[in-house]
């Protein structure tokens, strides 16, 4: 009964390893050339706004990271076409000390704020009424600390 057992675990083991391969974010040398190829692959004359991109440290690491607002983007001659009904979409990409940046987060948002709370920087960031569990008509007002890759929700409200 114990060897079955035994080889039943293994064997579960090997399938869970085989079918669930771990996959590292794939890091791009620059963020900036990643989501403009990405946003050609969806619009034919992509015109980028003025606040398309924004260079900050998000993440309080001392390395300024990227956030790319694609409701920036006039597509095929649309402002805004590549947003929807619960706002635009928003990446967040990390610089990292090596060399490269990974894309950490996304989020479709109606816009967003860095400000400093207790020293450091944090994301308050404009989302639709469900990311906070309602309903209604109002914006849901989310601030989030980041930490690393980690993105930790301090209030919703």
């Amino acid at each position: 009964m114990a060897i079955r057992i035994r080889t039943l675990a293994l064997l579960a083991a090997a399938l869970v390893s085989t079918i669930l391969p771990v996959r590292a974010a794939e890091i791009v040398p620059d963020a900036h050339a990643a989501v403009e190829a990405e946003v050609a692959k969806r619009c034919k004359a992509p015109i980028f706004g003025e606040d398309f991109a924004d260079n900050v440290d998000f993440n309080n690491d001392g390395i300024v990271d990227a956030i790319f607002n694609l409701g920036a983007v006039n597509c095929d001659g649309t402002p805004g076409g590549l947003c929807g009904n619960v706002g635009c979409p928003h990446e967040f990409y990390i610089q990292v000390a090596e060399g490269g940046y990974f894309l950490a987060a996304n989020a479709d948002l109606y816009g967003y704020e860095m400000k400093k709370r207790y020293g450091n920087m944090v994301l308050e960031l404009k989302a639709n009424a469900a990311s906070c569990g309602r309903d209604d008509s109002e914006y849901c007002i989310m601030t989030i600390r980041v930490r690393g890759a980690q993105f930790d929700t301090i209030s919703k409200k």
